[in-house]
């Protein structure tokens, strides 16, 4: 009886030890994979963390991509960067189409932009990339008169001036007079700019960049009303390389005599334009033309009489006229009245007479004939400084 509560006990013990076994087991293997969570949360939660930092990065360096298109210039001559330091990682930017291939047509861009940690012998950590088209409607009317290699204003003889106003209140005259008609070159050349006497300019004088005596550039003969310095950069014009799609194609624009010709809201091309005589284009709503040199050899390339274009707007933005490359010399003439921009910048622009109530922008312009004033519309100043912007998002 004994030896049976005996065996009865050792029997309990074993069981009891058994029991704790498997309990110490089961402990076990909960330990482990309770451990082997928390690693994995820890890991998971590092992981986490440097991606949103590499996301970040990637959006700084987005960001910085849009403030330097913003800048003077920037939409035409920022490439990118990087790879740039920030917050202990960094950020690589790259910009298509190339400087190279944008044009006055460019009003897009796409940005690319990686952000990563360092990793161990220089790799890339967890880099995480986004993608985003930019928009702008570039336009190129930031001053009144500008000729990449010079401007003259005046003949000594009549008061040529160039001064301001805003279209936005109203016609030019009376109190909608102002002086911000601002003249600019990109040469540094000895009399780069030059003021004949009775020339005027009410607005100030910007010479090419990389000059420490910008002064040395003008000669002034007649009055700046406002001051004379040098760009921090050359100021770029993006080359007319080609028609848009759509465009209305008018072949050779040749009117003389009291030929007319209407031209409502809308895109055109035209191969050559001369306007003599009483002849005249009337646009109405807001026109763009863009005119090259395929078909004829005549000089001046383009020939403009007085009131030869008439905007019914009286609006200069409604009226701009792009030039190809192969439009080399443009005559303005007659006692009329132009009202709009004229963008050519491979020509020589000649106001032999009448008044420019707009901008013109060329390789050189000269504004020698009597009345041959340009009045700028500072509008056409707000609406060159169009903003970058971000028009869609995503990440790669």
């Amino acid at each position: 009886m004994a030896m049976e509560r005996s065996l009865h006990r050792r029997t309990e013990r074993g069981a009891v030890l058994l029991l704790a076994a498997v309990i110490l087991t089961v402990l076990l293997f909960l330990g482990a994979s309770l451990i082997e969570r928390a690693q994995n949360s820890v890991s998971r939660a590092a992981t986490d963390d440097v991606s949103a930092r590499s996301f970040h990065l990637a959006e700084a360096g987005l960001h910085k991509a849009v403030w330097e298109l913003n800048q003077v210039n920037g939409w035409f001559a920022y490439s990118g960067e990087g790879p740039a330091a920030l917050g202990g990682g960094h950020f690589k930017v790259g910009i298509s189409p190339d400087p190279a291939a944008r044009s006055v047509f460019t009003d897009q861009l796409t940005v690319v932009s990686t952000g990563y940690l360092p990793g161990p012998d220089g790799t890339r950590r967890l880099p995480v990339t986004v993608r985003a088209i930019v928009r702008r409607d570039p336009k190129y009317f930031s001053y009144a008169v500008f000729g990449k290699d010079k401007v003259k204003i005046g003949n000594g003889l009549v008061t040529v001036l160039a001064d301001s106003y805003s279209s936005t209140d109203g016609s030019y005259g009376g109190g909608n007079v102002r002086a911000n008609a601002d003249i600019g070159t990109n040469s540094t050349a000895a009399s780069a700019i030059e003021i004949l006497p009775k020339g005027e300019v009410h607005g100030n004088i910007v010479v090419g960049a990389g000059t420490t005596t910008p002064l040395d550039s003008v000669s002034n003969k007649g009055l700046i009303t406002g001051t004379v310095s040098s760009s921090l950069t050359p100021t770029l014009l993006p080359p007319v390389t080609r028609v848009p799609p759509g465009a209305i194609d008018l072949g050779d624009v040749y009117l003389d005599s009291n030929q007319q010709l209407v031209l409502n809201e809308g895109v055109y091309h035209m191969t050559d334009l001369d306007i003599l005589g009483n002849a005249k284009i009337v646009c109405n709503g807001k026109v763009v033309v863009y005119v090259d040199e395929s078909s004829d050899q005549d000089s001046p390339d383009i020939r403009i009489g007085g009131n030869g274009i008439v905007n019914t707007s009286g609006l200069p933005a409604n009226l701009i006229l792009y030039c190809l490359n192969d439009v080399v010399d443009i005559a303005i003439s007659g006692n009329g009245t132009f009202c709009g921009g004229i963008y050519a910048p491979q020509a020589k622009i000649s106001l032999n007479s009448g008044a420019v109530y707009g901008s013109l922008v060329g390789r050189e312009v000269n504004m020698n004939g009597a009345t041959s004033n340009v009045h700028y519309d500072e509008v056409l100043r707000d609406q060159s400084n169009s903003r970058a912007s971000v028009i869609s998002w995503q990440q790669l």
